[in-house]
């Protein structure tokens, strides 16, 4: 049982709540020099005069003064004009509050009770926690913004396979988020992560197990895809049952074209190609068949060793990941099409597993996720876009989490809508511009204001959604780690 009156001599009160009130939210009165103390985002307690206590949120503070209205000429503006101080006794400091919930046992229940005007308002200090009737689990993160270091923020963690979005512009800490915060947590609950660094700068040298692009074996599948885009499709605008493509599928099935190098590669490939294309009996036939190699001859020798890979991805998933634990795949290596490539043969394998019913607990971490699926997706981007909304399909029930990074969530910087109406939990730092409309959708009742996101601190994301034990969102921060900067990767 919480006693109440204990906890209450601990803490400061700062103001009474004013009228109206409503069960959801309600507005702080503060007492003078408050408003010195208090700020955005701060956890206070509620004593309901009603009969109950309650958690809340400060946000959207404002000051009075009538003595300073502006819309009419009064005595405190010649004050003013004259740079002369008027009276402040009409002035008064206000926050809204939003409700967390009624804490009155101890944990966060829905607030039933209308918040009586009145009723007084405390804010809370580092001897006595907040964030503790939040959740009792031991998964927890970071600590809460505008409290202490010892305000660690816990986690409903049984909806990590529901999957993540972590969003904000570049230098507002997505990859430390994710190094220091989120993989850790995914660890400590079981899973093992695979990390897929677009650029090779935000997670492979911070970590041991790395495997670069080029030393995966493609599935055929893969190789076959990637080989008709880099052949212009031998010139055609829709794939057909041209003899090139039965060629070419039968060539790559035998997997006899592979040699040590990209020129021999090429080379061999060509010539098990014209082999067969000896065999075809019609002349005009024969005559487009050559067409078609004139596209293989054209692509350079370099563009081949992406094919040169020896390592299946399922020795990398079964063996290297489940004895690592946590592996990064570096995508520096390749053009996009090559980089889609490789991550559709992983994910392929993956979704098979799946399918098969197998319970996986890997938590896939994609970097720059607009490459993989943007909001309009063309060419082999629609495969991989198509997949990560499968993968997400399936994961809920496999355990197999999805963690997106991208500097944008709608439109033209972010995610295609398919995949981001699976993600049931996201970060959310500073925001781009054009984000502005998207980013409201998340906050609407909850007093956060699109000027809020645009001016977050390096650092500092909001968590919404299932993972949060807070019904409203809440503002999370982390400590920085040595030789560390927040946005510096």
């Amino acid at each position: 049982m919480i006693d109440w009156s204990e906890i209450i001599s601990k803490i400061e009160q700062v103001g009474i709540v004013g009228s109206p009130s409503g069960d959801n939210t309600a507005s702080c009165i503060l007492h003078d020099g408050m408003e010195k103390v208090l700020r955005d985002e701060a956890l206070v307690l509620i004593d309901n005069r009603n009969g109950n206590k309650i958690l809340a949120v400060c946000r959207k503070g404002q000051g009075f003064n009538e003595a300073l209205r502006y819309s009419y000429y009064s005595p405190g503006i010649a004050y003013a004009k004259t740079g002369r101080w008027p009276s402040s006794a009409k002035e008064f400091f206000v926050y809204t509050l939003i409700v967390i919930g009624d804490i009155t046992d101890g944990v966060v229940r829905q607030n039933t009770l209308i918040i009586a005007p009145g009723s007084p308002v405390y804010r809370f200090n580092e001897e006595v926690n907040p964030v503790r009737f939040l959740s009792d689990k031991g998964v927890k993160i970071g600590y809460y913004a505008t409290g202490f270091k010892t305000w660690k923020v816990p986690l409903n963690h049984e909806y990590i396979s529901h999957h993540i979005g972590v969003f904000g512009i570049t230098g507002s800490g997505k990859s430390y988020l994710c190094r220091y915060e989120l993989i850790p947590l995914l660890r400590k609950v079981g899973y093992d992560v695979l990390i897929f660094d677009w650029k090779g700068d935000d997670f492979a040298r911070f970590y041991k197990s790395v495997i670069s692009i080029k030393d995966i074996k493609l599935d055929e599948s893969t190789v076959y895809r990637l080989m008709i885009k880099k052949f212009e499709n031998f010139g055609q605008k829709y794939e057909s049952s041209l003899p090139a493509h039965i060629f070419l599928q039968e060539i790559i099935k035998s997997n006899e074209w592979k040699r040590a190098t990209a020129s021999d590669t090429k080379r061999k490939l060509l010539e098990m190609m014209k082999e067969r294309g000896e065999k075809l009996t019609r002349s005009d036939t024969k005559a487009k068949f050559e067409q078609c190699l004139n596209y293989v001859e054209y692509v350079p020798d370099e563009e081949f060793n992406i094919f040169l890979g020896t390592r299946p991805v399922s020795e990398l998933i079964d063996g290297m990941l489940r004895e690592e634990h946590v592996v990064v795949v570096d995508q520096s290596f390749g053009r996009t099409d090559e980089k889609l490539s490789v991550f559709l043969s992983f994910t392929r394998y993956l979704e098979k597993q799946m399918e098969e019913k197998k319970t996986l607990n890997i938590a896939v971490v994609v970097d720059e996720a607009p490459q993989y699926c943007p909001h309009n997706p063309r060419g082999i981007e629609e495969d991989t876009t198509e997949m990560i909304s499968r993968l997400a399909a399936l994961g809920r029930a496999r355990h197999l989490s999805l963690v997106l990074i991208a500097q944008g969530m709608a439109g033209e910087i972010g995610i295609n809508a398919s995949v981001r109406r699976n993600l049931n939990t996201l970060f959310i730092g500073r925001i781009h511009p054009l984000d502005v409309q998207e980013a409201e959708r998340f906050f609407a009742n909850s007093s956060i204001s699109s000027d809020d996101l645009l001016r977050l601190p390096d650092g500092h994301f909001y968590m919404v959604g299932k993972m949060n034990p807070s019904p409203v969102p809440i503002l999370i921060t982390f400590e920085i780690q040595k030789g560390e900067e927040v946005g510096s990767s």
